[in-house]
């Protein structure tokens, strides 16, 4: 009788024990097959063969107070497992994902996705490295989700697999391939951050088309495409269309005729006037269905007016002066026009859907007239704080509107034009429909410091790809990492290590010792 009392005292624990190795066995092994399933069933019954022995003890136990405290922090414990399990299986099965960074670096930009899930032939990245980084893994990933079916991207060891790097041609460790059909085209592999802002022009640039030319005109104090130290250049303008796949060359219209390859001029803040012969050839170019780009700030005669006249648009004899609330609190001056509204146009409507602000330091307005054939769509427009200011004495005086010379805002600092073409039906399709221009009164919004500016860069990408009609490329590019690093100079570091290492500890003495004082 001792023995059998001995044993049924130690059903209960091994009931639990039986369990244990059942769960073991059956999650991490083989599976929940028959034998892990009668583990368990077997434990199960030995607990309940320990309760019916014990049936006076557990009462006894069940009823303490304790014993209920326990078992409510119990189930509570119990119910926050179950939550935490379903959460993750939740998570598990729809990819659920938040991007909780300021400027969205987790989140694919409109014009990436565009673009991946418009693709009309496999697309394939090789990521050429003998270390893979499972942050660009993850960025690619990203891009593969949009478009499993034409986008896959593979990494090539190239120690492993040299017959893969022979066709690829690759040279170089740490290499990305974007390869699609025939064409293909290799980067440098950049961090895992910047990873969209370098793939997204390449690969535009492998599927939709060639190289685009875009020549600016020269030759009248215009902004130079060089960048040069103190000087506002369109340095990075240029570096952005070479991104978007444009060769950027410079032109003379003194010196050469309008090339005829041109894909489209841009006319970029020139200070003195042109020639009327470079006018014409201007006028000339666009009857024959070109596109051309004129930037014009406030205060520039640039002989301009035949050009004009034709097209219906006048520059105004003003500067944009904005006193929004907005203004004042980013900190601009009131001769930096803010711009929030904008036309019902390929152009802005990306930027619209975003809701980005552009601004425009020193901008003039631009206003338009009728003129049979041409359609004029107002792009860019002030806000009612805002006015012409037409003093000439700008700098002298406090800023105040002037009812009787200045110009009520909101005005329009942008417009875009077309004018329909008398084409021959037997030139085919690939001759132009139509004449595009447009024209903004201000330069400054993409120059070197002002293009990364808010939603500047995308404006003028986008006006340089609706006049070559490459409207898959209108879009809201892909976001920079902005540089937070702490740059500091030597005196600086010098008073770091002085603070962190003999000011700090010196205050904390002193504050012991004068805290010892008083209370001695």
């Amino acid at each position: 009788m001792k023995d059998w009392r001995a044993l049924k005292d130690w059903t209960g624990i091994l009931g639990i024990g039986v369990i244990a190795i059942g769960l073991v066995v059956g999650s991490a092994f083989t599976g929940w097959t028959a034998v892990p399933l009668s583990m368990l069933a077997t434990g199960l019954a030995l607990l309940v063969v320990w309760g019916i022995t014990h049936r006076q003890e557990v009462g006894v136990f069940l009823g303490l107070r304790s014993t209920q405290t326990n078992a409510n922090i119990l189930v509570a414990v119990a119910a926050m497992a179950v939550i935490l399990v379903l959460v993750n299986v939740v998570a598990v099965r729809y990819d659920l994902r938040l991007d909780l960074t300021e400027e969205g670096l987790f989140t694919l930009s409109p014009q990436t996705r565009q673009l991946v899930q418009g693709l009309v032939q496999p697309v394939k990245v090789w990521v050429v490295t003998t270390a893979p980084d499972p942050n660009l893994r993850e960025q690619l990933e990203r891009y593969r989700r949009l478009n499993p079916n034409r986008f896959q991207f593979e990494f090539v060891d190239p120690n492993r697999d040299p017959l893969t790097i022979q066709r690829l041609q690759v040279t170089q460790n740490n290499t990305l391939v974007v390869e699609a059909g025939e064409s293909r085209q290799q980067l440098p592999q950049p961090p895992a951050p910047d990873l969209e802002s370098k793939l997204t022009p390449v690969l535009s640039k492998v599927v939709n088309r060639g190289e685009l030319l875009a020549y600016f005109v020269q030759g009248h104090g215009e902004v130079g495409l060089e960048a040069r130290e103190g000087a506002p250049t369109l340095a990075q303008a240029a570096a952005a269309l070479g991104q978007e796949g444009y060769r950027v060359e410079p032109l003379n219209l003194v010196q050469a005729e309008i090339p005829e390859d041109a894909n489209v001029l841009v006319l970029a803040g020139p200070q003195r006037a042109l020639f009327p012969g470079e006018v014409e050839k201007l006028q000339d170019y666009l009857a024959k269905g070109g596109r051309l780009l004129l930037l014009i700030g406030p205060r520039v005669d640039a002989g301009l007016d035949p050009l004009l006249e034709e097209w219906g648009v006048v520059l105004g004899d003003d500067i944009l002066i904005e006193v929004s609330s907005v203004s004042q609190l980013l900190g601009t001056g009131p001769a930096v026009a803010l711009v929030t509204t904008y036309g019902d146009h390929p152009i802005t409507a990306p930027l619209a859907a975003q809701r980005l602000m552009t601004l425009f330091p020193l901008a003039r307005s631009v206003e338009t007239e009728a003129r049979e054939g041409i359609q004029a769509t107002p792009l860019l427009r002030t806000g009612p704080q805002s006015w012409g200011e037409t003093s000439p004495e700008l700098e002298r005086g406090p800023l105040q509107f002037d009812p009787d010379q200045d110009k009520p805002g909101p005005l329009t600092l942008g417009v875009a034009l077309t004018r329909r073409l008398d084409t021959d039906p037997e030139q085919g399709s690939g001759s132009r429909q139509e004449a595009r221009l447009v024209v903004i009164g201000n330069v400054n919004f993409a120059l070197n410091g002002n293009l990364r500016q808010q939603g500047n860069r995308d404006l003028f990408l986008n006006t340089l790809n609706w006049l070559t009609e490459q409207t898959e490329q209108i879009s809201i590019r892909p976001k920079s990492l902005t540089d937070r690093r702490l740059t500091l100079t030597g005196q600086n570091f010098r008073w770091l290590v002085l603070g962190s290492t003999v000011l700090l500890p010196l205050a904390a003495l002193g504050s012991g010792a004068a805290l010892w004082w008083q209370r001695r």
